[in-house]
């Protein structure tokens, strides 16, 4: 197996890089757990498409989804042409590459699983308002955490850059994500239409969780 940054060509993380001051800042004052999508670079393997697979100490960047790694000297590198990559291992942890995003998988079975995004977002000029809400007025002073949409936010603030994370649920088939929703069990399960739909019936809306989706995934699998 040959060593990752022989085979991609190398971008080297310098501080006007990708998003420049902001991203530097953010890379300070954000926890590396938060900040990537592992706590730190650990052993991994990149599986590519029509070639042999790389390896190096990898991890991947929550903030613009790029795949960063280790190299010889100690210096952190992003990789570019990663059209590509399809699935990166880190650790014990899989990760698919699909539309541009590193999915964290969990399994179900051989072929389905959920796949979770979770990503970080600058939030530019707000703040927390009384209820919980944010107003696009101006910079955050208070930590706090607000939801939209069935998902948390969290917020970091009393800082120059503020930002929120992310965490999106899907649903992932061979190499193939979907959307969460009725239309995607159906697809996935067309034997299984009642069952969606008791489930549907008796839980009044679909997980928000890789728990509670593992869960329905594997109702729906074993039944």
């Amino acid at each position: 197996m040959k060593r990752f940054y022989l085979l991609l060509s190398l971008v080297i993380l310098a501080p006007v890089s990708l998003l420049g001051q902001t991203q530097t800042l953010l890379k300070e004052i954000i926890p590396n757990d938060i900040y990537y999508l592992m706590p730190s670079f650990g052993k991994g393997v990149v599986y590519l498409r029509g070639k042999y697979p790389a390896e190096g100490k990898l991890n991947i960047c929550a903030l613009d989804n790029t795949l960063r790694f280790i190299d010889d000297d100690g210096k952190e590198l992003e990789a570019s042409g990663l059209e590509d990559v399809m699935k990166v291992v880190i650790d014990t942890v899989w990760f698919m590459r699909a539309d541009d995003v590193f999915y964290r998988m969990y399994p179900v079975t051989p072929d389905i699983g959920v796949a979770q995004e979770r990503k970080i977002v600058v939030i530019r000029g707000a703040k927390k308002g009384a209820y919980g809400d944010v107003s696009q007025t101006s910079s955050i002073r208070e930590f706090g955490s607000y939801n939209s949409h069935g998902y948390t936010y969290d917020l970091q603030s009393g800082l120059e850059v503020p930002y929120k994370v992310e965490t999106y649920i899907r649903v992932y088939h061979f190499d193939v994500v979907y959307p969460l929703n009725k239309k995607t069990l159906r697809r996935l399960f067309p034997e299984k239409k009642a069952a969606i739909d008791a489930w549907l019936k008796e839980n009044h809306k679909l997980p928000d969780t890789v728990d509670g989706a593992r869960q329905l995934l594997r109702f729906l699998s074993d039944n």
